[in-house]
C-alpha cells in the first residue's frame, strides 16, 4: 500500500492569511510615505481655492471644522513661489494670539518670508505633518496641510475681513498680475535679471520663482503681498 502524506489545508490557509495581513499592514504606511514624498509640486496654475476655506490676503486661510474649531494654513499661491522650503513654526499649542500676529517662518538659506495669523485664538494642536511635506510637496487634499488648530476668540466678527468663493478666484488672478509688475519693478531698482521667471508664451510666472531669486526680491515680496495685506 502506498504511503500518503496528510495536510492540513486549514493550517495552510492560516498562513496565507498572516501574509495577506502582513502585506497590507506594511503596504499602508509605505503608501502614506509615497503620498507625501512623490506628490505633485504646488503651481501656479492650479492654486486651490476650495468651497467653505476663507482666504487672508496675506496668504494664509482659515476653515472652520463642524466641532467650532478653525484649522489655518497657508495658500497654494505662496507655496508654489517659494517651492521647497523649511517651515519654522513661531508659535506654540497654548499660545493665545491675535489676528496678524507672527504665526510661522518660510526659510530658504539666507533668505525667510514672515506668516501671519488669519484670525485671533488660542491655538490647540500643531499639525507636524504639514511641516514635514511643506518642505517636499503637497498633499492631494487642501485641508490636510493645515498647520495650526484654533480654538477662534472672534471668529463672527474676522471672518468678514477674509474672502471666500468667486471673490478669492478674482483676489488670485489680480495678485499674479500684480506680482508681475512688483517682479518688473524690482529688476530695475535691483538691477537683477528676473526674466528667466517669466514664460515665454503670454509672460506668464514661472512655479517656484522666488526659489533662485536674490534675498532682495524676498523682501520686496514680504513688503508688497504680505505686509502691506495686514
Amino acid at each position: 500500500m502506498d504511503s500518503f502524506t496528510y495536510t492540513n489545508i486549514f493550517a495552510t490557509k492560516g498562513i496565507e492569511y498572516m501574509l495577506i495581513i502582513a502585506f497590507f499592514l506594511a503596504f499602508v504606511p509605505f503608501y502614506n510615505y509615497l503620498k507625501e514624498v512623490e506628490g505633485p509640486l504646488f503651481s501656479l496654475s492650479r492654486v486651490r481655492l476650495p468651497r467653505g476655506v476663507f482666504f487672508d490676503r496675506t496668504h494664509t486661510w482659515a476653515y472652520l471644522k463642524s466641532a467650532g474649531q478653525v484649522q489655518v494654513g497657508i495658500d497654494d499661491f505662496l507655496a508654489a513661489l517659494t517651492g521647497p522650503v523649511n517651515l519654522r513654526l513661531n508659535k506654540r499649542s497654548g499660545e493665545t494670539v491675535n489676528r496678524g500676529d507672527h504665526l510661522a517662518t518660510l526659510e530658504s538659506q539666507n533668505k525667510s518670508l514672515k506668516i501671519y495669523s488669519p484670525i485671533s485664538g488660542t491655538l490647540r494642536g500643531v499639525n507636524k505633518a504639514s511641516l514635514r511635506r511643506f518642505s517636499k510637496r503637497t498633499n492631494n487634499e487642501f485641508t490636510e496641510n493645515w498647520l495650526f488648530d484654533m480654538e477662534p476668540k472672534r471668529w463672527d466678527l474676522e471672518k468678514s475681513m477674509l474672502i471666500l468663493g468667486e471673490k478669492a478666484t478674482q483676489w488670485i488672478r489680480q495678485e499674479q498680475a500684480r506680482l508681475r509688475d512688483v517682479l518688473a519693478f524690482a529688476e530695475r531698482k535691483y538691477d537683477l535679471n528676473v526674466q528667466p521667471v517669466l514664460l515665454q508664451e503670454g509672460g506668464e510666472i514661472a512655479d517656484h520663482a522666488l526659489e533662485s531669486m536674490s534675498p532682495e526680491i524676498w523682501e520686496e515680496f514680504q513688503s508688497e503681498f504680505i505686509d502691506a495685506m495686514k
